[in-house]
């Protein structure tokens, strides 16, 4: 019982941690430097051989609330001592600590919380397609969260099988790439000019401010889908000029190599968002 209290106060060391009306802790606050914290706790992560996990949220966020509820599950705080060094950043309403999610390759947040999980090694963002996935924690079990923060505890495979090795493949994953970091630019710069507009007094805001608001909602919610999407869909078209090659053969390191050296035009359409604002 001992170790489970440490266990549990060393999650919330950083911040002081308050109760919401629901009973949920209530971790984030910006009384700090948060990029002086993210150094302090690399640090302590590369010493104790453990990653560092980051979980970017607030506390008028139900999910991140309900994240922060599911830390103090015996079972999970169990894992997040052993294995984590962990910490919770504030975003205020997505406006605040950009430069921290930059740090570690990600231009925006889609929604919150957002959890990052990194190799205080070399500060590798390790689970970059799935760092989303806890927006709704609130209504997901605790079960799932054990079972997450488990799998990203041990030694996580980087590499893939043979579609994976194609270098046009990873060539338009790096084009996917590039395109969610505009985005997220633009997507990051509106959430500066909403968050700032909000803290106005009612009459100061622009007229429009609500459509601008809710469309900035609206893009934070289609972004991550069209990733997803463009993701399936490299995939699919290097399938099918792989299966183009082999014929009636089984796909193989040799034909991943021919295709590479064939270096078909395999075209992805990317839908940037359309503003008159951003």
């Amino acid at each position: 019982m001992m170790r489970l209290l440490v266990s549990l106060f060393a999650l919330f060391l950083i911040a002081p941690v308050s109760m919401a009306d629901d009973g949920s802790p209530s971790p984030f606050n910006q009384d700090y430097s948060a990029m002086a914290v993210v150094d302090d706790a690399l640090a302590e992560a590369l010493a104790e051989e453990k990653n560092l996990l980051l979980v970017f949220g607030a506390n008028w966020c139900h999910d991140s609330r309900g994240l922060a509820g599911h830390f103090q599950d015996p079972e999970l705080a169990a894992t997040l001592e052993a294995h984590y060094v962990t910490r919770f950043i504030d975003v205020g309403w997505r406006d605040q600590n950009h430069d921290v999610i930059r740090r570690f390759g990600v231009a925006a947040l889609y929604a919150t919380p957002m959890v990052m999980i990194i190799d205080p090694a070399d500060e590798t963002l390790l689970n970059r397609e799935t760092r989303g996935d806890w927006g709704s924690a609130a209504s997901r079990p605790v079960e799932q969260a054990r079972t997450y923060f488990a799998r990203w505890a041990g030694d996580v495979p980087r590499a893939g099988g043979v579609i994976e090795s194609s270098l046009i493949y990873q060539a338009m994953l790096i084009e996917i790439d590039l395109f969610e970091d505009e985005e997220g630019d633009r997507l990051a710069a509106a959430y500066i000019d909403i968050g700032t507009w909000q803290a106005l007094p009612e009459t100061d805001r622009p007229g429009d401010f609500m459509t601008l608001a809710d469309e900035v909602d609206d893009w934070r919610r289609a972004l991550p889908r069209q990733i997803t999407e463009q993701r399936s869909a490299a995939y699919s078209l290097v399938v099918q000029a792989l299966a183009a090659i082999a014929g009636e053969t089984p796909i193989s390191a040799d034909t991943v190599a021919e295709l590479d050296r064939l270096d078909p035009d395999l075209h992805l359409v990317f839908q940037p968002h359309q503003s008159e604002r951003w």
